[in-house]
This record gives structure tokens, C-alpha cells and sequence, in this order.
């Protein structure tokens, strides 16, 4: 085999990977949120659950391969707990398997399109997103790590407003003596602090108009170590703040998560999870209608590169 071929079928096999990580993600996420779906699994949980509760999650699969005939002789309980855990943890997903549980689920349409365009690897909100940039911005210092896990959480006030940001994050350095990282924020910020892996340092303003801080780390990092930042800034409350909060990436950042939470007095009519070529353009380059969850709206995509992605929302 040629190595061009080899190549090709190495990043066709890094490519399903992520399909099945992608559709294990969403599957859980469905599981462990949507009432219709957790009161299912519920009847087979006696305490309180942490969590899903795979072996329940088993049982109503279970249940609905018995009804439904699919259950043969040669059935090993253990074989479908196995299953359902790969699943989940987005180890291993066969289509056979993914039908399973949006069957046994009674899983709505939208759901199940979502869950099979995601395991097909077509094009979706959960998919990761890469190289959508119009312009590169110059950044304060040149970017000497990369991003292994970006949790991102936002807080909408009463006003409207955005009122605070919490980030929880794990860089790999790129290359030895890796000694800050350079947090970028949105307009307004009253004060950030630093809560873990390191101290604030100069703040910037740079890329026509991006803002940003130096966080200083105890120690430099050596290459292909690991370090895990915590920060939270506090923003001056504005009526006039723009209906949206955005993570932009330039090196391949992976495992985002974005959480938006809104003051339980006031949610947005609708809202829609975007995907933008610049970071302050106005219109999205592709947006999908999202559903919230309470006062909270949720995403996970397993990567983001050259891209910025976000939420917006109408009141």
C-alpha cells in the first residue's frame, strides 16, 4: 500500500473516531437531561443517581429487545452492559447499537437525526467546526500550546447583560519553556481572577480590538506537558451588550464545552448555536435553532481550529 494510501485511511479511521466520540457524547447528554428520556431509566435506580446509571440504561434496553423479540437465546446480559458502556463513553458505536437506544427510548425525531447525521459524520451542530476565518488576527505573542479541554461558563443577568465567565481549562505546551497564556475576553470586563495554574500578568489590546490578559504560570512548561488554568472575569453590567457570547480558536482547541446560564427572571425567546468566519461579523457563516435546558443553554463539540463558535439569542 502506497503511503499516500495508508495516510488517507489513517485519517479516515481518526475521522470515525471522532464520529463515535461525537455521538457518545450526545447520546449521554440526552440521557442525563431530557425528563422524558431519564424518567425511563429511572424506574431501575432504588437512591438518588449521581449521573447516568449505565446498568439501568442497560435494563431498558434490555427490556426493549425482549418486547421486542430481538432478545435470542444466546443473550449475555453482560455483553449488553458492555455495549451500552462503549456507547456512552463514545468507545465504540455500531448503527445496530445506536438504534437500540433510540428505539428503547422512544427518542423524537429531531434527536434521532441528530444522533445518526452525527454517527454518518455529516454536517451538524455537534460536529467540530475548522478553518472558517475570514482573517487571522495578530496575537500579542505567538501561540506555543495547544488546548486539550475548553469548559466555558457565562452568566446572563436580569438586564440582559452578560455579568460574568468562568473558564476551566487544560494546555499541552507546543514546545519547552511554555511560561504564560494569554486569556482573550469580552468588552467590559470589571476584574479577572485567577483561581488556579497561575497569575495574572500585562493586559492587551490588540487584532483591531480584541482584548486580552497574560495569565504567568508557576513554572514553565516542558513540550507535551499538561497544566490546568481556572479564571473567572466579571463584567460591567450594559443593556446594550450584544445578545451573544463567542470562543474564538486559532490552533486546534479540543473537548469545548460552552454553557450559557440566564437570571431565572428572564429567557430569550429563541437561541441558536453559530458558527462565525470573524470575531466581531455579524452574521453567523452557519447557525442551528437550539433548545434550552431550564435557564441554561448547552454544547459540546469535540474540536475547534481557525474558527469561532458561540451562541446567540433573541429576547
Amino acid at each position: 500500500m502506497r503511503a499516500t494510501q495508508i495516510a488517507a485511511c489513517g485519517e479516515h479511521q481518526e475521522i470515525r473516531e471522532w464520529n463515535i466520540q461525537a455521538t457518545g457524547k450526545r447520546l449521554s447528554e440526552l440521557l442525563a437531561t431530557v425528563p422524558a428520556y431519564v424518567m425511563q431509566w429511572r424506574r431501575y435506580v432504588k437512591r438518588s443517581p449521581r449521573g447516568l446509571n449505565q446498568n439501568a440504561i442497560a435494563k431498558v434496553i434490555d427490556e426493549y429487545l425482549y418486547e421486542t423479540g430481538q432478545r435470542g437465546e444466546e443473550f449475555h446480559a453482560r455483553a449488553l452492559k458492555d455495549r451500552v458502556s462503549r456507547a456512552l463513553s463514545g468507545a465504540f458505536l455500531t448503527a445496530e447499537t445506536l438504534n437500540w437506544f433510540m428505539d428503547a427510548f422512544c427518542m423524537s425525531p429531531e434527536d434521532r437525526a441528530i444522533l445518526m447525521d452525527l454517527l454518518d459524520g455529516k454536517d451538524t451542530p455537534y460536529n467540530g467546526f475548522s478553518h472558517t476565518l475570514r482573517k487571522r488576527h495578530d496575537l500579542p505573542h505567538r501561540q506555543r500550546h495547544r488546548t486539550v479541554i475548553a469548559v466555558e461558563r457565562y452568566d446572563v443577568g436580569p438586564s440582559g447583560s452578560l455579568s460574568g465567565r468562568n473558564t476551566h481549562q487544560v494546555i499541552r505546551a507546543a514546545e519547552d519553556g511554555v511560561d504564560t497564556y494569554v486569556y482573550n475576553h469580552e468588552p467590559g470586563a470589571v476584574s479577572t481572577e485567577v483561581m488556579q495554574g497561575g497569575r495574572p500578568g500585562r493586559r492587551f489590546e490588540y487584532g483591531e480590538g480584541l482584548l486580552g490578559m497574560e495569565i504567568i504560570l508557576p513554572r514553565p512548561l516542558a513540550r507535551n506537558q499538561t497544566t490546568l488554568l481556572e479564571y473567572q472575569t466579571v463584567f460591567q453590567p450594559d443593556i446594550r451588550s450584544r445578545a451573544e457570547v463567542r470562543r474564538a480558536a486559532f490552533a486546534r482547541v479540543e473537548n469545548v464545552s460552552l454553557v450559557v446560564r440566564f437570571s431565572s427572571c428572564r429567557r430569550p425567546r429563541a437561541a441558536w448555536w453559530c458558527v462565525w468566519d470573524d470575531h466581531f461579523g455579524d452574521s453567523p457563516v452557519r447557525e442551528w435553532s437550539v433548545p434550552f435546558q431550564d435557564m441554561l443553554l448547552q454544547r459540546y463539540v469535540p474540536h475547534a481550529e481557525e474558527t469561532v463558535v458561540g451562541f446567540r439569542w433573541e429576547w
